[in-house]
């Protein structure tokens, strides 16, 4: 009995070993975000892991972690990503970096080389870098995933790059969502007839993609969100100076996806957008599905049969299509 009991206790040590405590300080430069709820989740699936209230300008995270995992904290809307490891982290909620981890350094370091770089090529070979140095820890799967959201791979090259990497990569949330986005972009490819959607909009009203393509006008469709910059850019820049060319022969279409309506709303407002936007009464993530977008601004041009000329070019390339086709 004794032996058995002795046997239980190292048994119970050995697992305690495999766990570290952390402690996460989240520090913000003044009271403001006092009162503010500040959630600790998995940046895989979405899971709260932890939440607390901001207070004294400070929010403080405590537990322990077997296996380390990247983490998106979330407080009033904003939100960054950091790994979650054994030890002291500090987190300084102006700069959006966590430091006091051997993970998190690692982290930071590849934050600063991504901000050199400027290509999809260049963002591609870093992640893929970084996902294979970090096989056995939280960055890995979180690289893998930015790898092949940074390029356009077939299904077959999709495939194998899966039997490269760890099997716990097939299960990851956002890795089958790619993976379901790539048979989507299948069927929306260029040359294929549109795929219509309905949203059930913040007005009350339903609203199809058919209510505008397909009707004998070509029509330039704009997958957006307004907390997204390169999208914010891309209207001012690309869409407004082509709707003032175009816009009397071109339908010109907003689509709002993954932001909240009243977000949608203000940066109607403030970006004087003139065409109509759908708007649904919820994020919006079913027009993406159906398309296989997993990157915004993505734009695409319908011709006046709805066939699919052009999609995912921006800035130059995207006007030059547009020009080509409508401006004949």
């Amino acid at each position: 009995m004794k032996k058995a009991l002795t046997i239980l206790a190292m048994l119970v040590l050995l697992a305690s070993c495999t766990e570290k405590k952390y402690k996460i300080t989240v520090i913000f430069p003044d009271g403001s975000m006092d009162g503010k709820v500040a959630q600790l989740t998995v940046y895989d699936s979405g899971q709260v892991i932890d939440s607390t209230i901001v207070a004294n300008a400070l929010a403080v995270f405590e537990g322990k972690v077997k296996d380390t995992y990247m983490s998106r904290l979330i407080v009033d809307g904003k939100r960054m990503e950091f790994v979650v490891e054994g030890g002291d982290l500090v987190i300084k909620w102006e700069e959006r970096k966590a430091t006091g981890g051997e993970l998190n350094a690692k982290l930071n370091v590849l934050d600063s080389l991504l901000n050199t770089v400027e290509t999809d090529e260049q963002y591609s070979a870093l992640f893929k870098k970084a996902y294979e140095e970090n096989h056995d820890n939280g960055i890995g799967p979180w690289a893998f995933y930015y790898y092949l959201m940074y390029n356009d791979f077939s299904a077959a090259q999709v495939d194998s790059l899966l039997k490269q990497v760890p099997e716990n990569y097939r299960n990851l949330r956002k890795v089958q969502k790619y993976v379901a986005g790539v048979q989507s972009k299948l069927l929306t490819a260029e040359g294929k007839q549109f795929t219509d959607f309905a949203v059930e909009c913040v007005d009350g009203k339903t609203r199809r993609l058919s209510d505008y393509v397909g009707k004998g006008d070509w029509v330039v469709a704009d997958f957006w969100a307004s907390w997204c910059g390169p999208c914010r850019r891309e209207i001012v820049e690309t869409l407004k100076p082509l709707y003032e060319k175009y816009g009397e022969k071109v339908t010109f279409l907003g689509i709002a996806v993954w932001d909240e309506p009243n977000a949608t709303f203000d940066a109607i407002h403030g970006l004087e957008i003139p065409w109509e936007v759908i708007i649904g009464a919820k994020k919006l993530e079913e027009p993406t599905r159906i398309y296989g977008i997993m990157g915004i601004p993505h734009l695409i041009l319908f011709d006046p049969k709805g066939k699919i000329v052009s999609r995912g070019l921006q800035g130059d390339k995207f006007v030059e299509v547009v020009e080509k086709n409508v401006g004949k």
